[in-house]
């Protein structure tokens, strides 16, 4: 069963994201998606990364831009299904105050890659930063999630890499952080995530937000749910 969440201006989906991400109508992908040096069995799609990453391509509807978020150990060709629609515009690293140890590697940052055009022009966002701010692993949502990422880094993303008028979209959703960084800043999301736990975990932190954001922004409130089986 399908099953479809509105809190506020975010509208999240439990479904596979394979079959509806054609339908919809979005303006920005952000995403940190199953990488590619993910461990078997960790996450659903886990067990082909690469392959749920190039169907998720295929099924990209037209949008203005696309970023994704990936580990610094991560192997960036796999995001060379990207559609040639989408040039490479440039990568953001998302770094962390302390770093960690990855085997040999230090470090434990991450690299958000950005494809497609720029967001408009404002005072302040002439020149688009390569370095969002330092961030402590400890800022990374409590969630039981095993893939949360630090919220000031979404937040930051959202803020630069898209307009105040489009549409965010999250296919790999999680525990919702992208979402929450939409609803802090206003920005209309769509989630969707196939796994009921974090599904209903992004619900719960995405309303949270949605109220906290109303104490300082008077909106209308709509929060429903509908299932429908999957087509």
């Amino acid at each position: 069963m399908a099953e479809r969440v509105q809190i506020g201006s975010a509208v999240l989906h439990r479904a596979d994201c394979l079959e509806m991400l054609g339908d919809l109508q979005c303006d920005v992908v952000l995403t940190d998606p199953v990488w590619p040096n993910c461990p078997p069995g960790l996450l659903p799609g886990s067990e082909d990364p690469a392959g749920l990453w190039r169907r998720a391509m295929f099924a990209l509807p037209p949008i203005a831009r696309l970023v994704a978020v990936l580990r610094c150990d991560s192997d960036p060709r796999f995001l060379s299904s990207v559609p040639t629609a989408l040039p490479f515009f440039r990568s953001i690293q998302l770094p962390y105050n302390v770093p960690n140890f990855i085997g040999r590697v230090l470090g434990g940052d991450e690299t958000a890659f950005w494809f497609g055009n720029a967001v408009r022009t404002r005072p302040g966002r002439q020149v688009i930063p390569g370095r969002a701010p330092s961030m402590h692993h400890s800022e990374s949502p409590k969630t039981g999630h095993p893939c949360s990422r630090a919220q000031g880094h979404l937040d930051w993303l959202v803020n630069w890499c898209s307009d105040a008028d489009e549409i965010v979209c999250d296919p790999f959703m999680g525990a919702g952080t992208t979402g929450v960084a939409c609803a802090k800043l206003g920005r209309p999301f769509i989630g969707i995530e196939v796994e009921p736990r974090w599904f209903d975990l992004a619900c719960a932190r995405i309303e949270a937000a949605d109220r906290q954001t109303d104490l300082f922004v008077q909106k209308p409130k709509r929060r429903e749910r509908t299932r429908a089986s999957l087509i």
